[in-house]
């Protein structure tokens, strides 16, 4: 009788595995079509966001408290997914390149990914956790040159 449940306990982790693989093989085409080639943009903006945290612990009268902030530049963007339905979504301003191409007649952007299952319930769940980079395409004219120096202070 113990062989036969281990028997059947060992099966159904085999046939679960299996689903699993297939679910997983599944979900990365699913991301494979979300992400790959180039995307239209509509809409790119940045901001400024700020992060707070604060940890503390106390035991009768002996406690400790700690707080830090955080600021993290967020580019928004509005872009054409395969299916013609624009997503937005945000990255880190780190994780965002830019190629000049006076060629390109409308802005694109194009996403960098490590494999994964697409597992999450959003398309930002997907950019937070898998996409690595991304390129936006603009003509020179579209991205002008802003360079803000220092002020030397005259002695």
């Amino acid at each position: 009788m113990f062989r036969q449940i281990i028997l059947m306990s060992v099966i159904a982790a085999c046939s679960m595995s299996c689903l699993t693989m297939q679910d997983v093989a599944k979900n990365q085409a699913a991301t494979d079509a979300i992400l790959q080639g180039e995307h239209q943009l509509r809409k790119i903006a940045e901001r400024t966001e700020t992060s707070s945290r604060a940890t503390g612990g106390f035991f009768l009268f002996v406690g400790s408290y700690g707080s830090s902030s955080q600021q993290q530049v967020i580019v928004r963007f509005a872009w054409q997914m395969p299916d013609g339905i624009y997503a937005i979504s945000s990255l880190p301003l780190e994780r965002i390149r830019v190629k000049l191409d006076n060629a390109a007649a409308v802005p694109t952007i194009r996403f960098n990914w490590e494999p994964c299952g697409y597992e999450g319930p959003t398309i930002q769940t997907l950019m937070d956790d898998h996409v690595q980079y991304a390129v936006v395409t603009v003509r020179e004219s579209d991205w002008p040159i802003d360079i803000n120096l220092p002020l030397e202070k005259p002695e």
